[in-house]
């Protein structure tokens, strides 16, 4: 049975993908940066932007799982693209940086860089060859009405969620004057 890409659907994998990309942030800060760092926008463990970016990357790129190098290529570019946008979106709306790349060879604006974008491109190749066709498995496995209860429990926590750290960032805001982008954790090493 081929997997549908309904509401629920794509909010367990908006889900799934965001905790992990939470995790993958809290690892890599803690070698990085030689601490743990809640690195994401929201208060629950979930960063929004992986899991966007793997809901969106699951519909575009389901016919074409097996080409390697147009899941590398999309990987680099979408990944640098959403990655830039959403470090602008933060910056301009909270005066803000979650993450800053300004130390590192070839970068724009600190909001991405080379490395990032070439390890995105092989990430693309792993997850969407690889894991997420398991991903989409298990999903299909959970029940309809399961699937139903957790996408509308989880879009209320989500909202409830996003307002008040919405809050708490403009709160940031608003206490630190100035024009220039203020970061929010530690950098790397």
């Amino acid at each position: 049975m081929p997997f549908e890409y309904g509401f629920y659907e794509l909010t367990l994998i908006f889900l799934f993908w965001g905790v992990v990309g939470w995790i993958i942030e809290a690892i890599d800060m803690r070698i990085e940066a030689g601490e743990f760092q809640n690195r994401g926008f929201l208060h629950m463990p979930l960063c929004p932007i992986y899991g966007v970016g793997m809901a969106a990357g699951s519909v575009v790129l389901n016919d074409v799982r097996n080409s390697y190098l147009i899941l590398f290529v999309f990987g680099v570019i979408f990944c640098s693209v959403v990655e830039y946008i959403v470090g602008g979106i933060l910056e301009k709306l909270f005066r803000s940086k979650w993450w800053d790349y300004s130390h590192m060879r070839y970068n724009i604006k600190g909001r991405v860089c080379l490395r990032n974008a070439v390890l995105f491109g092989f990430g693309a190749i792993l997850v969407f060859h690889f894991v997420e066709p398991m991903v989409e498995k298990v999903i299909l496995r959970i029940p309809t009405e399961v699937r139903m209860a957790v996408t509308v429990i989880f879009s209320i926590v989500f909202v409830i969620d996003l307002v008040a750290s919405a809050k708490r960032a403009w709160a940031y805001r608003d206490i630190h004057e100035g024009d220039e982008p203020r970061l929010l954790f530690k950098a790397h090493r």
